[in-house]
């Protein structure tokens, strides 16, 4: 076999685990949306369409919008505290360009890689941009997990969460605090210059040169913490959101907005496991088990759900409008 064919390999290998996920993705998307529809009365769903209120659909997108300027705000927080300074400007259009590929791609991490590199476009670090964005990711999911937690705990609005529900989401509250210490103590490991000989040979040692610009990354706790808490104001606008959907759809106020506030933190959590197309599939069961919880029926569950998704692709196309106008600034020559 000659070198070319084995260069050739690789990218083909790639290439068919990147369709082999893909399509796994699409039929868990497809079968999650035949259990959550397989019981759904679709004349009664079609018929709450027929009386939308377009105010409050208009008041959706623009709420999704909120919260991806809140997120911006978050993770350029963390990016400043490590040493990875974007603008307030700079740092909403990113998020705006991550928004749109997470609406439309397989998983969350095509909207990370394309706001990683166009930062390290902008002029900032590589190892800062991909610390500060990994602990975007950890405050959110971890202020989503608290959130969820609490809600079953409390129980607040007579929602009563099955066992199954609960377990998991009290173990997940339990995994933050570890997360935390682990974070505490990656700042205890020597800077690499302390343990990295330039002049050393052989694997190890060319692995921890590759790795050392990461490893000089010092996580700073108190922006973390602080990260965790800012995500909140995120959850509190998915609620708003699902508020003026259901009530945009049904024409009535039957999910109030402290309900749909309260849902909003599982739901989001539930969404954000990356194993449907952008959330398609899980979002309706969730959804639908949610409306059951509050004695609220399916097919306005499904409605709400389907609308949110499209709300949410909606709320991304900015994002689209500024990649495409995003270029690779021209090297001197």
């Amino acid at each position: 076999m000659g070198t070319s064919e084995i260069a050739g390999g690789a990218p083909q290998r790639r290439s068919g685990m990147t369709v082999a996920l893909f399509a796994i993705k699409v039929a868990a998307s497809v079968g999650l949306l035949w259990l959550a529809t397989r019981g759904i009365d679709f004349g009664a769903a079609f018929a709450s369409v027929d009386s939308v209120d377009p105010l409050r659909l208009l008041l959706a997108p623009a709420t999704m919008m909120a919260a991806t300027t809140v997120n911006a705000f978050r993770w350029r927080r963390l990016m400043v505290a490590h040493v990875a300074p974007l603008s307030l400007r700079q740092a909403t259009a990113l998020l705006f360009v991550t928004q749109f590929f997470n609406s439309g791609l397989p998983s969350t991490l095509g909207g990370d890689a394309a706001r990683i590199v166009y930062a390290v476009r902008q002029g900032a670090p590589a190892p800062n941009v991909l610390t500060a964005t990994v602990l975007d990711r950890f405050a959110g999911y971890s202020s989503v997990i608290l959130y969820a937690a609490a809600v079953v705990l409390f129980q607040p609005f007579g929602l009563i969460f099955p066992a199954v529900w609960s377990a998991v989401l009290l173990l997940l509250a339990l995994a933050v605090p570890g997360g935390l210490l682990v974070l505490y103590l990656v700042n205890l490991i020597p800077r690499p210059d302390a343990w990295i000989d330039p002049s050393s040979r052989g694997l190890r040692s060319r692995a921890s040169r590759l790795l050392a610009p990461l490893l000089g990354v010092r996580i700073k706790l108190r922006a973390v913490l602080f990260a965790i808490v800012a995500s909140v104001p995120i959850v509190v606008l998915v609620g708003i959101t699902l508020f003026l959907l259901n009530a945009a759809t049904c024409g009535c106020d039957d999910l109030d907005l402290s309900r749909a506030i309260a849902i909003a933190g599982p739901l989001v959590l539930a969404v954000s496991i990356p194993i449907s197309m952008a959330g398609w599939g899980v979002r309706e069961v969730v959804m639908i088990g949610l409306y059951g919880l509050m004695g609220l029926p399916p097919e306005q569950a499904l409605v709400t759900s389907v609308l949110f998704g499209v709300v949410v692709f909606v709320a991304g196309l900015p994002g689209l409008i500024i990649w495409l106008g995003l270029r690779v600034p021209q090297s001197p020559r």
